[in-house]
């Protein structure tokens, strides 16, 4: 098995790709799709093997800026002999051809890629895009060319990635691309009366049972893809530390509060991060805790798909209101979790008394934190992604 490098997609498909297997990449219009492909090449090479690009979209020139905005560097792997390009673009655009192999003719283009594939045993090579060739071939041509490259891949241990764009081609004939390779990642567009985001699913392995689960993704530069959550919640009550754990868990925070009068800056509207962790990013959105605020709740609450329920580990007398902020929020329908914060404080309650004076069952992870000392922030962190996806 070899690691696709996108968030959760080596999860969906049962820990990767195995070697010699087609995986097609098939995506509505408008969707960003090859950067699947480039990040796949990128990882894999990372991990010590060799790959090719077949384009016959774009020019190997704009493709090697494009790894550069993704922050990943294609000319290296160039200029090491651990990457090539099999230019299928250049020749009919009138521009110079680069790469190991180039195709003048459209009839090469099933010859010339089966000797890419026997350059690079034990590799991955992506095949961008697959539409362009059906553009330009007979239908049952291109079947018959992706039946013989997977063959060749398939004796050579060689990992093939299909880039397609789904245009309004014959249903039977998408049909008829599926079942010719071993695995399928649907890449669609989130509509609600606009496009709001992108994300994908596994619909088929043959060597696995996927779940058919979608998640949103968003194409960073630097970056590449990562797993989107559109928000987050952080609510608790009044001075259990929201806002230091906002800003502690967030690459950019801003919080609107004032100077109480105890001298202690209150959040008086709410505290905004922006989260990069592990392959994830996400909004995030803390609360005000005092009750005068209450208004408030609804609103901030609102299209969160999951939450961090602060508390004061040294302040059960506030455990109530923690669970009527709960209520407030909705966050009983949303997975969360328990922060328990100030672990270093006197008086204390350790995560198995705060579920008993919580009355809490054991579905809701509590963690352990001293936030002012960066302590636990991750782990709380990562168990609500386990909430929300999984291990």
């Amino acid at each position: 098995m070899k690691k696709t490098h996108i968030p959760k997609l080596d999860d969906f498909l049962g820990g990767g790709i195995p070697e010699g297997s087609s995986i097609l990449f098939s995506a509505v219009p408008g969707v960003e799709c090859e950067t699947f492909g480039y990040q796949i090449l990128n990882g894999i090479i990372e991990d010590g093997n060799r790959g090719f690009i077949f384009t016959n979209v774009t020019e190997p020139d704009n493709i090697i800026y494009e790894f550069k905005s993704y922050g990943w560097d294609l000319e290296k792997y160039l200029n090491e002999e651990k990457a090539f390009f099999v230019d299928g673009s250049s020749k009919f655009i009138g521009v110079p051809t680069i790469g190991k192999y180039s195709i003048n003719e459209l009839n090469q283009t099933e010859e010339i890629i089966l000797k890419a594939i026997e350059d690079i045993p034990n590799g991955v090579g992506i095949i961008n895009n697959l539409s362009t060739l059906i553009d330009y071939l007979d239908e049952d041509h291109v079947i018959k060319i992706i039946n013989k490259l997977n063959k060749k891949a398939k004796a050579n241990n060689t990992i093939l990635i299909y880039i397609f764009t789904k245009w309004d081609y014959n249903p039977e004939l998408i049909e008829n691309i599926k079942n010719n390779v071993d695995a399928v990642v649907s890449l669609n567009s989130i509509e609600e009366r606009v496009i709001i985001g992108q994300g994908f699913m596994v619909t088929n392995a043959s060597w696995n049972h996927p779940d058919n689960k979608m998640v949103l993704f968003f194409v960073l530069q630097p970056g590449g893809i990562k797993i989107y959550i559109p928000k987050l919640l952080v609510t608790g009550p009044y001075n259990a530390g929201k806002s230091s754990f906002v800003k502690s868990i967030s690459n950019e925070s801003i919080s609107v509060d004032r100077i109480a009068l105890e001298k202690f800056p209150t959040t008086i509207a709410m505290d905004i991060g922006h989260v990069d962790h592990d392959g994830f990013i996400a909004d995030i959105f803390g609360t005000p805790g005092q009750e005068r605020f209450d208004l408030m709740l609804d609103i901030l609450a609102r299209e969160a798909v999951g939450a961090f329920i602060m508390v004061d580990s040294s302040a059960p007398q506030t455990f109530g209101r923690a669970k009527e902020m709960i209520n407030k929020t909705q966050a009983e329908a949303i997975p969360k979790i328990i922060v328990a914060n100030k672990q270093d404080l006197p008086g204390a309650l350790s995560p198995e008394k705060i579920r008993d004076a919580m009355k809490l069952d054991d579905t809701i992870p509590i963690v352990p934190t001293i936030v002012i000392e960066d302590n636990g922030v991750d782990l709380a962190m990562e168990t609500l992604l386990k909430q929300l996806y999984g291990d």
